[in-house]
């Protein structure tokens, strides 16, 4: 039996006029990965901050065991990632050894701004991810900048978080870094939102990046997604 970790109901978001996304709603259980996938602009990054804490909903609620996010934060263990956004610029960093690339960071201390984008990206997902313990790891675009074997390693280190009992929130406008990750996949697209189970686009095997694009293509253009026969 799944224990519900992240409840989000009906949230709706606005800045100023604009309506950002409506009526989302959605249960993560301990132990499942989300994909939350749409083009730039659709409300992505908004979603996450919603979920995380920084920024109120205009209406609905979000739960995290419970507990609105400002409550959960320490209780439950929320590591939050948005990129450079998220990493302070006089931060310094050392003795990292190789970063999963072969690069090393010593001791030379050098300011995390006088680093590649890609290696700074590294640090601060090792930063956020090295918490201990962790109950919702919410990451926003975490593959950007990543090199091949970065990126690898960060793929291994969210199915080890997730094994061990984590939720995942990631979001990404590119197929290829959710296809085959997650369980589930939350459509953002214009006015709507659409949760899909990874059975749903793949009865037998694997979601591959073709295979969901193809549901999203199918979703944007209004045709409904077939269903799986369980």
């Amino acid at each position: 039996m799944t224990t519900t970790l992240l409840d989000v109901r009906a949230v709706s978001v606005r800045y100023g006029r604009r309506l950002v996304f409506h009526g989302v709603t959605f249960e993560l259980p301990e132990g499942r990965c989300l994909g939350v996938i749409g083009p730039n602009g659709a409300g992505k990054t908004t979603l996450l901050r919603a979920i995380v804490g920084l920024l109120h909903p205009f209406t609905g609620d979000v739960r995290i065991r419970g507990r609105v996010p400002r409550d959960a934060l320490a209780q439950v263990g929320v590591a939050y990632f948005a990129g450079e956004a998220t990493l302070p610029g006089f931060a310094r960093a050392a003795a990292w050894g190789t970063l999963g690339n072969g690069d090393a960071i010593t001791t030379d201390q050098r300011r995390l701004r006088a680093l590649s984008r890609g290696t700074r990206q590294l640090i601060g997902l090792r930063t956020v991810l090295g918490r201990q313990p962790l109950g919702l790891v919410v990451l926003d675009e975490p593959w950007e900048g990543l090199d091949p074997d970065a990126a690898r390693w960060l793929t291994s280190a969210i199915e080890l978080k997730r094994d061990r009992g984590a939720g995942i929130v990631l979001a990404s406008h590119r197929f290829q870094d959710l296809a085959g990750l997650c369980d589930a996949y939350l459509f953002i697209l214009p006015g709507e939102s659409l949760w899909v189970h990874a059975h749903e686009i793949a009865p037998i095997g694997p979601v591959t990046p073709a295979l969901l694009m193809e549901a999203f293509d199918r979703r944007r253009g209004g045709t409904p997604l077939p269903r799986a026969v369980l």
